[in-house]
């Protein structure tokens, strides 16, 4: 029993590697956008953007997460991007 709960967590933490990378990748991608955004003198916060994403990903959920949970995974990454992108 214990090996099949190791096993699950040793893929769980897999998991929370990639998940970690790809958001780095994402506010690496966010910090390009606000420098281009800054340099082209367009407003910073785009909140429409923000409500299509999460609707989008809400649809793709199919379901499988409840919409007020990735509202508040992706509001939580937003807002790290945004606090990293502060640092410029």
């Amino acid at each position: 029993m214990k090996d099949n709960i190791s096993k699950h967590r040793q893929k769980i933490d897999e998991l929370d590697s990639k998940i970690l990378d790809l958001i780095q990748d994402r506010v690496a991608e966010a910090i390009s956008i606000r420098r281009l955004k800054i340099e082209q003198d367009i407003p910073l916060f785009t909140p429409e953007r923000e409500t299509d994403l999460i609707n989008s990903l809400v649809e793709k959920s199919n379901g499988r997460l409840p919409a007020e949970v990735i509202e508040d995974i992706w509001k939580t990454i937003i807002r790290g991007g945004k606090r990293t992108g502060d640092n410029l």
